[in-house]
């Protein structure tokens, strides 16, 4: 009667974490940039809005080898079938600035132009301008009696990528635009895939063998990476399910247990899901990919314990010190601060004590199935597998190294690096690095000037740069331009006295000086250069460190916080030993203890030089690794050392099930998760293969 009350109770929990699961509120989040950072970071700088202001940015680059009526077709007939109502172009309206720009041409020169005036090379300023005037394949924008230098003509070209679209190079004609997703914070993950998805199809259908389209940016990035994270899970769920029915059948020759063990995997994923979405505003979809590790828990426990012939009390024990020492590590990664670090302990933590409770209590209610298969080992296939893999850790160690970009945590797939490469040469932008400067003002006019201020001595290190002031100089600036273009007019304006009227000349010199006001509000333009009403931003080109107040370059800085979070993992790797030492001693006593964390020890230490052999070096999430693999492999002890008969059936067969998933984890695309996975596969078995030549021979 109580077993019945006791699946009830189970049953009714299960039914309101299925609920809570679908009704909970949270965005499910594919980008890594905001759980890689602590929230203290992410709240405290502008590290978050920078990436924002491009984040929900596609870019798309045409290229035709049939001429520029061929690129513009195809880019109007791309622009045709998008979906209006969530995407807009994000338009330069370069007809308006230029119309403003004719009303005072003057007053807009390009920096090499300044530097020459400023220099008075005005011949050389004559020839240079006088060779594009008569040039039969030129452009002349502003009209000669207002500009005969074609100062004007200058400053747009020095900034042609930004105000023209068309460029051509290695004989094909290329043209872009950039698309926003609208409304992105109301927009639903499945929504925002969807559309993405369309975005490819159309990419794909007007795609031939003249025509070609390329689709860039971070939402086409997470849209792949999602796509790929929801695969991994798939087949992870699919190809493990098999193993543990395999498993199961091998020693039992029965299948009906796979039905207690099938709930403890729900309730333990449904737990560890709704927890988390409830803990946390954004739920990351890399954290799912990573709760794929319960089901080897699960399964651990559920074998534990129908292999056990202990009593209850003795069994619940076992498993009860088996949880607290899987869950110590797990609890500790949670004051790192990393939001990813965060949630990945909240999902196993409340996982791993769904299912623990569901082997202690529910497990009861069903009939006890015996084994009936023995798995048998060689001590020597053991010892020889141990030695190749030490032999190679030791190897390892000689490449011993750290590594904390980002590129040692996502690879993008060739394809996207392709469009983004081409993105970057066709809008000009062709650049290792970017780095940002940001700058608040009172006002537009405040923010331009400090920005002017900064960009000069840019131009004085020979540093590419754009902004605001790129565009709209100050009135200070345009007034010095001003009288800079006097100056020339006033030396050598008479050497165009062939083509302009006495009068034109005349009115020219006279001309007085009138302050062009661009207002920011009224082009699309400057919005992706304002943070907010009061904050702008300044795209710095180049790798060299920057010494500007509230200058940013989001790799490097990233890159520190990263060594800074591995650095405090490594430090507290030795208090999480401590720990565990202590709790298992207090219930072993202090040798045995300590003999009990010598397997998870070793599999430490041989997954860290495996890895090392492999990769390119340690990092953060490498320390993470071998968190889990302490966590994940004390039980294996715990249990060894009762010496149940048919414990090293039970501790075989979790093992399998557990580095079979990370096996398959190592194989995925993401960079970050492979090499995690492959430490939790080389440290799980390398700790399950030390644990059994420790206890073989224990009395």
């Amino acid at each position: 009667m109580v077993f019945k009350k006791r699946l009830v109770i189970y049953v009714l929990i299960l039914t309101i974490l299925t609920i809570l699961a679908f009704t909970v509120k949270g965005r499910i989040e594919a980008g890594l940039l905001k759980t890689l950072l602590p929230q203290s970071i992410t709240n405290s700088n502008y590290i978050i809005p920078l990436t924002d202001k491009t984040a929900s940015n596609i870019r798309v680059v045409f290229e035709s080898t049939g001429g520029n009526a061929n690129v513009s077709g195809l880019k109007d007939e791309f622009i045709n079938k998008i979906d209006k109502n969530y995407f807009e172009i994000v338009e330069y309206d370069t007809k308006g600035l230029v119309n403003e720009y004719l009303n005072s041409p003057t007053n807009f020169l390009s920096t090499k132009m300044r530097e020459k005036l400023k220099a008075k090379k005005y011949d050389e300023i004559f020839n240079e301008r006088f060779a594009a005037l008569i040039d039969p394949a030129g452009i002349q924008l502003s009209p000669l009696d207002k500009d005969p230098y074609l100062v004007l003509d200058d400053f747009l070209l020095s900034n042609r990528h930004e105000v023209f679209g068309i460029n051509e190079f290695d004989n094909k004609i290329y043209d872009y635009i950039t698309l926003k997703i609208k409304n992105e914070e109301g927009l639903s993950p499945d929504l925002c895939n969807k559309k993405i998805s369309e975005l490819i199809k159309y990419e794909k259908e007007l795609s031939q063998k003249e025509n070609k389209i390329y689709l860039a940016g971070t939402p086409v990035h997470s849209y792949y990476t999602s796509q790929k994270a929801v695969f991994n899970v798939n087949v992870i769920c699919i190809l493990s399910t098999l193993m543990v029915v395999f498993l199961t059948y091998f020693f039992f020759r029965k299948i009906k247990i796979l039905f207690p063990v099938g709930l403890a995997i729900i309730c333990g994923m449904l737990a560890g899901y709704v927890a988390t979405k409830i803990w946390f505003d954004d739920f990351q979809i890399i954290t799912m990919v990573f709760s794929m590790t319960l089901i080897g828990i699960g399964i651990d426990y559920s074998y534990h314990y129908f292999f056990s012939k202990y009593s209850d009390r003795v069994f619940v024990k076992n498993l009860s010190l088996s949880l607290v020492t899987t869950i110590v590590p797990f609890l500790l990664l949670y004051i790192t601060g990393i939001e990813l670090l965060k949630q990945i302990s909240v999902f196993i933590v409340f996982g791993l004590i769904a299912i623990y409770l569901t082997v202690i209590f529910i497990y009861p209610v069903f009939s006890k199935t015996e084994p009936v298969k023995d798995i048998l080992l060689r001590d020597k296939w053991i010892k020889n597998t141990l030695i190749v893999l030490f032999v190679l850790s030791f190897i390892g160690f000689f490449r011993a190294d750290f590594n904390d970009s980002l590129n040692s945590l996502y690879t993008p797939p060739k394809k996207l690096t392709k469009a983004e490469e081409l993105y970057n040469k066709v809008s000009g932008q062709n650049f290792s690095e970017i780095q940002y400067v940001v700058v608040k003002g009172k006002s537009i006019k405040d923010i331009i000037e400090k920005e002017e201020k900064i960009t000069s001595e840019l131009d004085g290190k020979g540093i590419a740069y754009t902004a605001i002031s790129s565009f709209l100089p100050s009135e200070i600036k345009q007034k010095e331009n001003y009288e800079l273009v006097k100056e020339l007019y006033k030396s050598n304006l008479s050497k165009y006295s062939a083509i302009l009227s006495p009068i034109q000349i005349q009115r020219l010199k006279t001309a007085e000086f009138n302050y062009i006001n661009i207002n920011p509000e009224r082009y699309t333009f400057f919005n992706n250069f304002m943070l907010d009403k009061k904050t702008s931003v300044i795209f710095v080109f180049t790798d060299k460190k920057l010494s500007f107040d509230n200058s940013f370059n989001i790799k490097s800085d990233i890159q520190k916080y990263l060594r800074t979070y591995r650095i405090k993992l490594l430090k507290i790797l030795i208090p999480v030993f401590c720990i565990l030492v202590i709790i298992l001693s207090v219930s072993f006593g202090f040798k045995n203890g300590v003999k009990l964390i010598l397997p998870s020890v070793c599999g430490m230490i041989g997954a860290t030089g495996l890895s090392l052999l492999i990769n390119d070096g340690l990092n953060v999430f490498s320390i993470i690794a071998l968190f889990m693999v302490l966590g994940f492999t004390m039980d294996y002890s715990i249990f060894r050392f009762a010496k149940e008969s048919q414990t090293e059936n039970a501790v075989f067969a979790s093992c399998i099930t557990t580095t079979f998933a990370f096996l398959l984890l190592s194989c995925c695309g993401f960079k970050m998760l492979s090499s995690i996975s492959e430490i939790l596969f080389f440290g799980i078995l390398i700790s399950y293969l030390s644990g059994y030549l420790i206890y073989k021979n224990k009395d």
